[in-house]
């Protein structure tokens, strides 16, 4: 495997051709670097200006105090000169985020660079790369910006998602985006023209890497290195992708190789709190809590749609759920609904969401629970009891759906939810249930491997 983490982790860093006009992508890269509070030394070669926000401007090479471990081409021009030169001064990871306009049809450049690179022994990402963004390490090269409280907020996470896009303005967003109940991010990286290093190695990269729990691609492009790649990593990390073109044969492929294909980019993350928080799904049988039937009726066919069943309960926990909770509860016990509540007071709607859970969750034939939030202000509830419940049943797990919630409620359950790690879609029953799914097919290859 390529050793990679000089790309993401650099002890110093070099920015060739850092320019002094505010909002260019040179000075932005390093305004960033700045502005994250990077924590290696960085310097910049800029022969026409002797300090740029701050920082010395080395005139050349030769001025540098160390040779850097890597090293960031911007310029336009002369880029096969200035990577020469770089890997002569002894520099062996360079990242080349020039735009090729015309010069990408020209071959020879990247011929040179090749040449160069194994004259050398130089690793290289680019050319035409919007950069990194390691969260969890404090760095980044990107040529947009990128956000301190962002940064601030993903670098303390322990397990996250890495995303790689081909798409240097998906990669770009996430530098300002944060996907819903501030999913935890690790690395982001936009390779451009990866002809040295490219998105296989990457995968290989984040198969290793400790803080990347689950790995989401964007893809142009199917290539024959991926799809082996993914083969790999699948039984040990799950790859969610979304893919724009229009070989079908290749995304099959890729499906068969364990990628887990999502309907729309957005699922890119929205899924992967699912695979991140959830345990492993170890059956098809759910149980359901909701507030109304037409609620339950609405997970209970996309289950149809997906093949998952309703988990048929003991007698001893039917008749805890029916004498408990009551309303419309199937005769069953499952799916538990209890409309209409005895009143409209939180605190009632809390004990029958608390007995439940824990009744359903403790019954073998319940796999996974699916909750139904279908609330207002008056009967909203502190979503908090499910800390206990989740750390009672840490083999199972739990999805919640924001139906037709009132809004500052809402935010108060994603809020709670975030923070004990439990997957919440707002109004996105059949994403949800899907999820579920997509969970429980994952580890159902993994087992019969």
């Amino acid at each position: 495997m390529k050793n990679l983490e000089p790309f993401f982790n650099p002890k110093s860093i070099l920015i060739v051709g850092v320019s002094r006009k505010a909002y260019t992508f040179s000075y932005t890269i390093l305004k960033n670097l700045l502005e994250i509070f990077y924590r290696g030394n960085v310097y910049i070669l800029n022969p026409n200006a002797d300090e740029i926000l701050g920082i010395q401007s080395f005139h050349s090479l030769e001025e540098l105090p160390e040779i850097p471990e890597l090293a960031v081409i911007v310029l336009g021009k002369k880029i096969s000169e200035v990577f020469e030169k770089l890997a002569k001064f002894g520099v062996k990871y360079i990242a080349i985020e020039s735009e090729l306009r015309s010069e990408i049809e020209d071959p020879i450049l990247i011929g040179d660079l090749d040449k160069i690179s194994e004259k050398y022994g130089v690793s290289y990402m680019g050319p035409s790369m919007l950069g990194i963004i390691n969260f969890n390490n404090n760095f980044t090269t990107s040529i947009i910006p990128v956000r301190q409280y962002l940064m601030q907020k993903h670098r303390k996470i322990k397990e996250g998602i890495s995303f790689i896009a081909q798409s240097g303005g998906l990669a770009g967003a996430m530098g300002w985006w944060a996907p819903s109940q501030n999913l935890p991010v690790s690395k982001v990286i936009h390779l451009g023209y990866g002809f040295d290093i490219n998105d296989a190695d990457v995968l290989e990269y984040f198969k290793e890497d400790s803080t990347t729990k689950v790995i989401s691609i964007f893809l142009r492009e199917i290539t024959d290195e991926i799809i082996n790649a993914i083969e790999k990593i699948a039984p040990i990390k799950p790859v969610l992708f979304f893919y724009v073109g229009k070989d079908e044969e290749r995304e099959k492929k890729l499906i068969e190789a364990g990628g887990i294909g999502v309907l729309n980019y957005i699922e890119l993350f929205d899924l992967a709190k699912i695979f991140l928080w959830c345990p492993k799904a170890k059956g098809a049988n759910l149980g359901i809590i909701g507030p109304s039937s037409g609620a339950i009726y609405l997970i209970v066919k996309e289950m149809r749609n997906q093949g998952l069943s309703l988990a048929k309960v003991s007698q001893e926990h039917k008749k805890i759920i029916l004498d408990k909770v009551g309303g419309s509860t199937c005769k069953l016990g499952n799916p538990v609904d209890y409309w209409p509540p005895e009143k409209f007071v939180g605190t009632k709607i809390c004990e029958i969401y608390n007995t439940s859970s824990k009744t359903l969750l403790k019954d073998d034939s319940v796999d996974g629970l699916i909750l139904a939030l279908e609330f207002f202000i008056e009967i909203e509830f502190d979503f908090n009891i499910f800390e206990k419940i989740k750390k009672t049943f840490p083999e199972k797990p739990i999805i919640t759906i924001l139906i037709q919630a009132e809004r500052e409620g809402a935010k108060r359950v994603v809020k709670s939810a975030s923070d004990l790690k439990i997957p919440v879609f707002e109004n996105e029953v059949e994403r949800a249930v899907r999820g579920y799914r997509l969970l429980f097919d994952y580890y159902s290859k993994i087992y019969q491997a």
